[in-house]
């Protein structure tokens, strides 16, 4: 076993931290278009600032850079806004894109229909609508998995409480991805529940700030322990709070490896959180679910948002033979937007590996991963709450 050195021991007591303070590199209050409660926008979702309803000419658009793309052969590795040509509708994406970093942080596009296309035009269609939105796409996992697909595959694959969330009907409390934008394309919802939830992490900084500031301090620290699950080192420690230029504030972080869960029970030889960092943890949780909205993705719906702006989660959900919720998730980046967010140095490493491909494979799966060992592993950081 690792034992903590004389530094994480200090971290983890708390000794090095200000109780009552305000770190100086972090506001007093974060004064953004992200900072908003999911209460005060649930009756403007469809207000043309968090919608597209793509129209016939548009979807028309849509089906012809799909079918151009394929006739010519490219593989989606090639996928850009040169391969998958959108001369009116990119120039509204593009828009869209900016109001990621500039405006509330998210954005639904509806009016497709998932059910007129096949598995292969389906995903051509949303990865290349996705390019305009950010032209960078993430490695999902070890393999090089691209895209995944995020549906309950059934006990018969492998038993509950061992399938990871994102292959369970399990709700996943508030976390954050590795990228920049998370991308959403629902082809199909749950009989019930299954809503998608986003809050702003400005939102709940504000209100941690004017209830508990002393827990600024103690989110910002780097003593918060991942477990690593088997890997070497056993378990890394930064901070779940970082400043962001333009006084603002960025939360990355799952609760599954700073305290387990029923399919990832935390290891026996990782020191546990302290009792402070729990209840900082549970702050955060309960701030985002006050200020959180929830989105019902229906079939077609996109959903794309600033994963460094918004923290997300889902509720647990039932499906039919005939209602069976499945989204495919892509990570993306936006290097052409000037307003990018910049990537804490504590992140950089996890963002390259998710994001430099050169030499690397690409795997674009057009079915759910059904793979037990696959779908059960522990030792996936990101993405599995």
């Amino acid at each position: 076993m690792k034992k903590p050195s004389a530094r994480e021991h200090d971290l983890l007591r708390g000794s090095n931290l200000q109780r009552g303070t305000i770190p100086p590199t972090f506001p007093n209050s974060i004064v953004s278009p992200t900072a908003w409660s999911g209460a005060d926008l649930e009756l403007d979702l469809d207000q043309q600032q968090y919608c597209l309803l793509l129209d016939e000419l548009q979807i028309a658009e849509l089906e012809q850079a799909s079918r151009n793309f394929k006739e010519l052969g490219y593989s989606l590795e090639e996928m850009s806004q040169q391969t998958f040509s959108l001369p009116k509708l990119g120039k509204r994406l593009k828009a869209l894109a900016v109001e990621l970093t500039e405006g509330a942080g998210f954005f639904r596009i509806r009016g497709l229909d998932p059910r007129r296309y096949s598995r292969e035009m389906n995903v051509i269609l949303y990865v290349g609508l996705s390019s305009y939105i950010g032209g960078k796409r993430g490695r999902q996992d070890e393999l090089g998995n691209m895209l995944l697909h995020l549906t309950d595959v059934g006990s018969a694959v492998d038993p509950d409480n061992q399938r990871q969330s994102p292959y369970s009907n399990v709700e996943q409390p508030f976390h954050t991805d590795t990228g920049d934008i998370i991308g959403l394309y629902s082809l199909g919802g749950a009989q019930c529940g299954g809503e998608s939830r986003l809050a702003s992490t400005a939102a709940v900084y504000n209100e941690i700030v004017k209830t508990r500031p002393d827990m600024i301090s103690l989110l910002s620290s780097p003593s918060w322990i991942f477990d690593r699950f088997g890997q070497w080192p056993p378990w890394k420690m930064r901070p779940l709070l970082y400043p962001i230029q333009n006084q603002n504030a960025l939360l990355s972080f799952s609760r599954r490896p700073l305290v387990g869960n029923a399919s990832s029970p935390r290891s026996a030889d990782i020191p546990d959180l302290p009792p402070s960092h729990v209840e900082a943890m549970n702050a955060v949780h309960f701030a985002a679910d006050h200020h959180a909205l929830s989105i019902k993705l229906q079939a077609g719906d996109i959903l794309f948002w600033n994963n460094l702006a918004l923290m997300h989660g889902r509720r647990g959900f039932t499906d039919s033979a005939e209602e069976k919720r499945h989204l495919i998730r892509l990570w993306l980046r936006n290097e052409a937007t000037e307003n990018a967010w910049p990537i804490p140095e504590d992140l950089k490493t996890q963002w390259n590996d998710a994001f430099e491909h050169v030499g690397r494979p690409q795997l674009w799966p057009l079915e759910p991963i059904r793979d037990q060992g696959y779908i059960s592993t522990q030792q996936r950081s990101s993405g599995h709450a």
